[in-house]
Order: structure tokens, then C-alpha cells, then sequence
């Protein structure tokens, strides 16, 4: 077994764990990918030293303890070298629900929360600005493909998903309707008469 795929299935359960009690707010295969990619599979020395598998720079207001590390960031489409601080933790856990506790309660990464499929879900996290690098998205991609870690997210989420969007009205009885719409370039409206 790779060294790739010990740090996967070393991440993975804790990850769906804490998706889990949080009632499935993210894609597992998003947020293992994420670890996968900012780590380079568990071998960082944020990840080794500091239990950090996100990368989570310590900001102003963080009060927990930190970790200087070198990181790469691209600016102006030049890939920079610089030394920063990160968080850090006593376990993989509490790495795990800072993450969760980062992206589902900063209305920068709402976009990622409860979507619809893993592409949603990263492309909603990078949008946020979650890393510098332009093609941030497209890595995790191919880490989910690569390792087909889509078996890692929740068929229970999945499933309400569906249920959400399954409709089931009785004649006689009156609705009220709410929807979320998300309009990308040009919105088109048809109306159908249609006599009953």
C-alpha cells in the first residue's frame, strides 16, 4: 500500500465523522482531497509537526498555537516562496473541525456548503479564496479522480439531496413553494398555458 493511500484512508473516517455530526455540510471528497494536496499525502512538515492538513494561516484572531513553515503563493501569476504562520493542533481532529468550523461559518466559502456535487462544493471553496493558486481547483479535482474518493462521500447526504428536490403535491390542498435560484449568464422565464 502507498504512502498515498495510508494518509488517505488515515484521514478519511475522521473527516466523514465530523461531516457527519455536522449534518453533511461539505463533499468528504473535497475536504480529504484539500488534505491530500496541502500536505503532499501527510509528508509536510506542517502536517508532521503540527498536525495542520489545511494550511490554515493564523490570521490576527486566531488564539490557538501556530507554526512557521515556508509555503508557496502565487501572485500576479509568479509562484512566490514565503515563510508564514499557520495553525496548529494537539491532533488530526482538531485540525479536521477547524476546517469545517473555517469554511462552514465564513460567508466567503458559503458557495461550498450544502451543494450539490464535490465540483460545486471546490470550485464554491476556491472561489472564497482559499488559495492563491489559479488552478487550486482543478488539483483537487484530480485528487478525487486519481483516488476515486467520491466513495468517501455520504450516501445519507446524497440521498437527502434527492429527497429535497422530490415533490409529491395532493389535489385540493394549497402550497407554498420557496426556491433558491442561482443564475448564471442569462436567465430565460417560459410560460406555459395550460388549460386543466
Amino acid at each position: 500500500m502507498s504512502s498515498q493511500t495510508n494518509f488517505i484512508e488515515k484521514i478519511a473516517p475522521i473527516v466523514q465523522d465530523v461531516n457527519k455530526s455536522r449534518g453533511y455540510p461539505l463533499f468528504a471528497s473535497v475536504v480529504i482531497a484539500q488534505a491530500c494536496l496541502e500536505t503532499g499525502y501527510g509528508a509536510s512538515s506542517l502536517m508532521m509537526k503540527a498536525n495542520a492538513i489545511f494550511g490554515i494561516k493564523a490570521s490576527i484572531g486566531w488564539k490557538g498555537k501556530v507554526y512557521s513553515a515556508k509555503t508557496k503563493e502565487v501572485y500576479n501569476k509568479k509562484t512566490i516562496t514565503i515563510t508564514d504562520c499557520f495553525r496548529a493542533y494537539n491532533n488530526l481532529n482538531e485540525s479536521v473541525e477547524d476546517y469545517f468550523n473555517l469554511i462552514c461559518n465564513n460567508k466567503r466559502y458559503q458557495g461550498a456548503v450544502h451543494q450539490n456535487n464535490y465540483i460545486e462544493c471546490i470550485h464554491g471553496i476556491a472561489s472564497g479564496g482559499y488559495a492563491t493558486d489559479p488552478s487550486y481547483a482543478n488539483k483537487v479535482i484530480q485528487i478525487i479522480t486519481s483516488f476515486n474518493l467520491s466513495k468517501y462521500d455520504s450516501t445519507e447526504s446524497i440521498k437527502e439531496q434527492a429527497e429535497i428536490q422530490t415533490f409529491s403535491y395532493s389535489i385540493g390542498k394549497v402550497y407554498e413553494l420557496q426556491v433558491n435560484l442561482n443564475v448564471r449568464y442569462h436567465a430565460r422565464i417560459r410560460v406555459w398555458n395550460k388549460k386543466i
